[in-house]
C-alpha cells in the first residue's frame, strides 16, 4: 500500500511540476498567435510544448554539427528559444539558394555563397528566363552586392557586374508591357499558377501581366548595377540609375493602391490592364527593403498590409485554398521591412511567427537574418558594417553575437537595453560617434552597443481573418457581343464595370448593354464593401463594323503553304511558314482608317519544341518583339495569339514586317484593334 501511495505521490508531483511550469511560462508570454504562444524558452501549440532544451537536444544529433568555420558564430540572449533556433539554423548544411544568400548566406557562408551564385549563371546570364517566367535578377543582384560588401573582393564585383548587366540587357530586350517602362512576365518563384493567377489565365495571359514582384526585381537589378558601376568608376552608373528611377516611378504610379496604402499584385488584361487588389506580401516587403516605396509609403504599407494573427500570408486573400498560406521567406522579409520602418508591433508579430515556423524545420537563413539584420540592424556596405538596431520591450535582455567573422576581423558584439536609438557604441571600450565597424579593422574586437530605452512608436498592424477570394463572375454575352448577363449575380457583391481600363459604374443588375456603335474592351470585377476583391474574367472585346482589322496570311505575297507540316492543302493555304531557312522576313500592308495607336496581335501556330521570337517593324522602324511560344508538339493547326503590343500607325496603308530571331512558326493572321486612350 505504501508503495502505491509513493507512486501516486510521485505522479502528482510530476503533474504539479508540469502545470506550474506551464503556468509560470504563461506569465511571461511574449506573443499570442492564436494557434501558438511564444515564451522566452518555449513555444506552446495547444497542449504541446516545444522547449529550447528539447530542440537543442534534437538538433545536436544532426550530421555536420559544428564542422564548419561559420558555425563559430554563436547567439545568446534572454530568450533560450531564440538561441536554440539560431544554433539549429547554423547547423543546417543544406545547399544555399539565392534567397538564402540575400538574407544571411553572404555573411555566414561567403565561399559557398559565391559558388552558389555562379551556379545560377548560364551563358553569362542569370538562369530562369523560361516562358512565361522572367528571371528574378533582382534577388541575385542583391545577394551578389552583399557578398561584395562582406568580402571586399574586387574580382567578384567585376564578375558580378558583367553577369548582371548582361542579364539586364537580355531581359530588357524582351517585349515590354503596354504601360512603359513596366515589364511583363510571370513571377519566377510561382511553380503552380493556380496559387497566384485565376484559372482562366493561359500562359500568354500570365506572361502579359505586369507584376509587382517582376518589376521590383527589374528595378532592383538596375539599382544594384548602378551601385556596382559606381564602385568600379564606370560611366554606366548614371544610366542604370535612370532605368531604376523610371521603373520606380511607374511602379508607384500604377501599382500603388491609395485606399489600401499598399501595392496591388499585378496589372492584368491583354488590352487595358486592371489592377489586382490581392496583397502580395513578399513583393510589398521587397518594395520597402529595396527602396521602391518612399519613406512615407513604406511606413503606411507595413501598417496596412493584411496579415494573420499567426503569420504573414504569401498572398491575401488566398487564391488557392489548397496552397500553403505562409512561408518562412515571406515572414523574414516582412519582419526586416518592419524593422526598417521602426514598426514594433509588426516586428514582434513577424519574429514570433518566424520562430513558430522554425520549430518545424531549420531556417538556414531566415532566422539568422532577423537576428543580425533585424535586432542588431546590421547593414553591410563597401566601407564596413553599419548598425541600426531595434529591440521592442517584449524581447528585452542582453543579446550577444560571439565570434562574428567579417573580412579580416572577428567581433564579439554585445547589445544592451531596448529601443531603437543607440546611446553608446564602443569598440574595445573606446566610444565611437558613428555606429560603424570599418572594413579596415583586423583581429578580434569586442563591440558594446547600449540602446537608450526609448519608447517605440505605436504604428500598429493590420490583422485580418483568413478570407477566401471572391469567385470570378460567370458571364454570358449575347451573340452580337453587346449584352452581358452575370449568371451568378449576388446583390451583396459590388460589380465594378471597367470599359477600356476605366471604372465607369457599379452594376446594380445582372444585365448590361454596351453602346451599339462604339468599340470597347469590357471587364467586370467583383468586390465587397470591406475591401475583399476578386478577379475579372478575361476582357470582352466588342468590335462592331470594321473597328477590328485583320490581315490574313492567305493575302500575303509571296507565299509558301507549309505542306510538309499540314498535309491538308486547303488548311495549309491559311498559313505561311516563317523559319530560319526561308521567309526569315516577310512584309504585308494594313490599311487603317485613322492615325493613332493600335493593339497588334499575331495569330500563329507552333508545333515545334522551341519558342519562336520575331522582331516587329512598322513602316521601316523596329518597335517590338513578338513571342510565339510552343505548347503542343506537332500541333501546327491550332491558332494561338502572340503577345499583344501597341504600335503607332498612320492613316492609310502601313508596312508591317516580321523578322526572324529564333524558332519556327506558322503565321495565320495579324489583328489590329484601335486603342481608345
Amino acid at each position: 500500500m505504501s508503495r502505491i501511495f509513493l507512486l501516486l505521490a510521485c505522479h502528482l508531483t510530476l503533474l504539479l511540476a508540469v502545470s506550474c511550469s506551464h503556468a509560470g511560462v504563461e506569465k511571461n508570454a511574449i506573443y499570442d498567435g492564436g494557434s501558438f504562444e511564444l515564451y522566452p524558452d518555449s513555444i506552446v501549440r495547444g497542449h504541446r510544448i516545444y522547449t529550447a532544451s528539447g530542440l537543442r537536444a534534437a538538433e545536436s544529433g544532426r550530421a555536420g554539427w559544428g564542422d564548419s568555420l561559420h558555425r563559430t558564430v554563436a547567439y545568446s540572449s534572454a530568450g533560450r528559444m531564440a538561441d536554440a533556433l539560431f544554433a539549429a539554423a547554423l547547423a543546417d548544411t543544406s545547399a544555399l539558394t539565392v534567397a538564402d544568400i540575400r538574407l544571411a548566406g553572404a555573411f555566414l557562408r561567403p565561399e559557398e555563397s559565391m559558388a552558389a551564385l555562379r551556379a545560377e549563371v548560364a551563358d553569362g546570364c542569370i538562369r530562369g528566363q523560361d516562358f512565361p517566367k522572367v528571371s528574378d535578377i533582382g534577388c541575385w543582384a542583391i545577394a551578389a552586392w552583399e557578398l561584395y560588401c562582406v568580402t571586399g573582393s574586387r574580382q567578384w564585383l567585376k564578375e558580378a557586374y558583367d553577369i548582371l548587366t548582361a542579364s539586364i540587357r537580355r531581359q530588357w530586350k524582351q517585349p515590354s508591357g503596354r504601360i512603359a517602362p513596366l515589364v511583363c512576365g510571370q513571377v519566377a518563384r510561382i511553380d503552380n499558377p493556380a496559387d497566384y493567377y485565376p484559372d482562366w489565365m493561359t500562359a500568354m495571359d500570365r506572361y502579359q501581366t505586369l507584376a509587382l514582384e517582376v518589376n521590383v526585381s527589374q528595378a532592383t537589378a538596375s539599382s544594384v548595377a548602378s551601385r556596382m558601376a559606381g564602385e568600379l568608376n564606370l560611366y554606366a552608373e548614371h544610366e542604370h540609375q535612370i532605368q531604376f528611377a523610371a521603373l520606380r516611378s511607374a511602379i508607384n504610379d500604377r501599382l500603388w493602391i491609395p485606399d489600401g496604402q499598399r501595392y496591388g499584385q499585378y496589372l492584368y488584361g491583354v488590352y487595358y490592364p486592371v489592377l489586382s487588389a490581392v496583397s502580395d506580401s513578399r513583393a510589398n516587403a521587397l518594395c520597402v527593403l529595396n527602396g521602391i516605396a518612399t519613406a512615407e509609403m513604406a511606413e503606411d504599407l507595413v501598417s496596412a498590409m493584411p496579415v494573420y494573427r499567426d503569420g504573414v500570408p504569401d498572398v491575401c486573400p488566398q487564391i488557392n485554398p489548397a496552397a500553403g498560406s505562409c512561408s518562412p521567406l515571406t515572414q523574414a522579409l516582412f519582419t526586416l521591412a518592419a524593422a526598417k520602418v521602426r514598426n514594433p508591433q509588426a516586428f514582434v508579430l513577424g519574429v514570433a511567427s518566424l520562430m513558430n515556423m522554425a520549430v518545424d524545420g531549420n531556417l538556414t537563413s531566415e532566422w539568422p537574418a532577423v537576428v543580425c539584420k533585424g535586432f542588431f540592424g546590421m547593414d553591410f556596405t563597401p566601407d564596413g558594417i553599419d548598425f541600426r538596431p531595434i529591440v521592442p520591450v517584449a524581447f528585452a535582455g542582453d543579446k550577444t553575437l560571439g565570434g562574428f567573422r567579417y573580412r579580416d576581423a572577428v567581433f564579439d558584439i554585445v547589445m544592451h537595453g531596448t529601443g531603437d536609438r543607440i546611446a553608446t557604441f564602443a569598440v574595445d571600450s573606446v566610444s565611437l560617434e558613428t555606429p560603424r565597424l570599418p572594413a579596415s579593422l583586423g583581429g578580434r574586437h569586442r563591440v558594446d552597443i547600449t540602446l537608450s530605452g526609448n519608447d517605440l512608436p505605436e504604428s500598429g498592424v493590420n490583422i485580418v481573418e483568413r478570407r477566401d477570394l471572391l469567385h470570378v463572375p460567370q458571364l454570358r454575352w449575347s451573340d452580337d457581343g453587346r449584352t452581358v448577363e452575370i449568371m451568378d449575380f449576388d446583390p451583396e457583391i459590388r460589380y465594378s464595370l471597367f470599359v477600356d481600363g476605366v471604372m465607369t459604374q457599379v452594376l446594380g443588375a445582372e444585365r448590361y448593354s454596351l453602346p451599339p456603335s462604339e468599340p470597347s474592351v469590357t471587364a467586370i470585377m467583383p468586390s465587397l464593401p470591406g475591401g475583399l476583391t476578386g478577379f475579372s474574367p478575361p476582357g470582352h472585346v466588342y468590335a462592331p463594323g470594321q473597328s477590328e482589322i485583320t490581315v490574313l496570311a492567305s493575302s500575303v505575297i509571296p507565299r509558301r503553304p507549309p505542306m510538309h507540316l499540314i498535309r491538308d492543302r486547303r488548311t495549309a493555304d491559311g498559313y505561311i511558314e516563317l523559319a530560319a531557312r526561308h521567309n526569315t522576313r516577310i512584309t504585308c500592308y494594313a490599311n487603317v482608317p485613322a492615325a493613332g495607336d493600335y493593339f497588334l496581335t499575331v495569330g500563329y501556330s507552333n508545333g515545334s519544341q522551341r519558342d519562336a521570337l520575331r522582331t516587329l517593324s512598322i513602316n521601316g522602324r523596329d518597335v517590338a518583339t513578338l513571342v510565339c511560344p510552343s505548347f503542343h508538339h506537332d500541333d501546327w493547326v491550332t491558332v494561338r495569339p502572340s503577345n499583344t503590343v501597341v504600335v503607332s500607325l498612320q492613316e492609310g496603308p502601313n508596312k508591317i514586317a516580321l523578322t526572324y530571331i529564333s524558332g519556327t512558326m506558322l503565321l495565320n493572321r495579324i489583328t489590329l484593334l484601335k486603342k481608345v486612350h
